[in-house]
């Protein structure tokens, strides 16, 4: 592919008024896979746990699809006598999305969470549709959710939820995206490229076809449209499977990400810690970029990320960290000198092996 002078992609500005602004996240990650099912604890007679949690970095990414099939969950133990109010744990994407789908059949709903949504993990999302960072044990399970989210997110487009399609450049196949070429061939379209089309970046690459969804609009959409509809969230925290057997309502909906791991003894829950710099919005930037870290310009902000940290000593901030993550990206794309990633990034191989089910996908 040749690529003239005047067809180079503008590339960041990297410059901004300090301090540096940057945020952090504990993903819930959960060794065994998301789990998405149905429980019926000893205990009040008549209660239902539907389990949607454990995405790791997926959650906005698989989203709509986790909830059609909560929907389903939930229309399939409705008790005939009632009553079948629900109750929502967490006000993150998952318990969001779900509380939405709900709202639809005609169900009360109220949402019970600890924090309001602008103080949960999903606020702190890069944003691009890929399933990054997840374990999944049923393959026929996630295409299906895979699918419907997929379709959700491009149907929204141009309606106010903060999604857009953009391209993703990568120097190397980006395994989220390329999980979701072999589980659903068709959905997402790749291209190689003989160069980047990146004035100080000459390297082979490969453009991806894919969604870009800003957190910040599309959260806010969710919880303004449900406000609306009269969805009550309550500021309520549990500490143990009594606390919430104690609720009033008997259809219980579990979205309550690392929580669940002590609320419901789930051990196979594990934090891992993500970190992004927000540098000034750049209207002109309309592209993803990744490579070991990644570049998402968002209408708040352009977002510097990739960060994989399993072992952390504070879920805080580090602006330390996070202005080695800017400037590995400056050195990249030909505004600075080469940097290395800080540790803990997320890696992009040279090679992609054909993953199997339940293992760690890192995108």
């Amino acid at each position: 592919m040749a690529i003239t002078a005047g067809a180079f992609l503008p590339t960041p500005s990297f410059t901004f008024t300090p301090p540096l602004r940057c945020i952090a996240g504990v993903r819930p990650f959960r060794t065994s896979g998301f789990r998405l099912d149905v429980e019926r604890p000893a205990g009040p007679a008549g209660k239902v746990i539907v389990h949607n949690y454990g995405h790791g970095g997926a959650g906005i990414s698989l989203s709509w699809g986790c909830a059609s099939k909560v929907r389903g969950l939930v229309r399939d133990n409705l008790s005939p006598s009632g009553p079948n109010a629900v109750a929502v744990l967490g006000s993150g994407v998952m318990g969001l999305t779900a509380a939405t789908l709900l709202r639809g059949m005609g169900l009360p709903i109220t949402i019970y969470t600890e924090h309001p949504w602008t103080c949960t993990t999903s606020a702190v999302a890069g944003g691009q549709w890929a399933p990054s960072i997840v374990n999944y044990a049923d393959r026929g399970q996630l295409k299906e959710v895979l699918e419907i989210s997929h379709a959700a997110f491009k149907a929204s487009i141009g309606n106010g939820f903060g999604v857009s399609e953009r391209p993703n450049y990568t120097t190397a196949p980006a395994e989220a995206l390329e999980l979701v070429r072999r589980v659903c061939p068709g959905l997402i379209a790749r291209r190689e490229l003989s160069r980047l089309p990146f004035e100080h970046h000459a390297v082979r690459g490969f453009e991806y076809q894919t969604l870009l969804i800003e957190p910040p609009t599309f959260l806010k959409r969710l919880n303004d449209d449900l406000a609306g509809a009269g969805v009550p969230v309550v500021i309520r925290s549990f500490a143990r499977l009594t606390d919430v057997l104690q609720l009033q309502e008997n259809i219980i909906v579990n979205c309550t990400g690392m929580g669940a791991k002590n609320i419901f003894n789930d051990w196979d829950m594990q934090g891992r810690k993500g970190q992004l710099a927000l540098l000034p919005a750049q209207p002109r930037l309309q592209y993803l970029y990744s490579k070991k870290g990644y570049m998402f310009p968002r209408a708040d902000a352009v977002v510097i990320g990739g960060s994989d940290e399993k072992v952390f000593a504070s879920p805080a901030a580090d602006p330390i960290f996070c202005q080695k993550l800017v400037d590995h990206m400056k050195g990249v794309l030909g505004g600075g000198p080469p940097v290395p990633l800080p540790r803990g990034h997320i890696h992009y191989p040279d090679n992609l092996p054909d993953l199997a089910p339940r293992e760690v996908l890192t995108g």
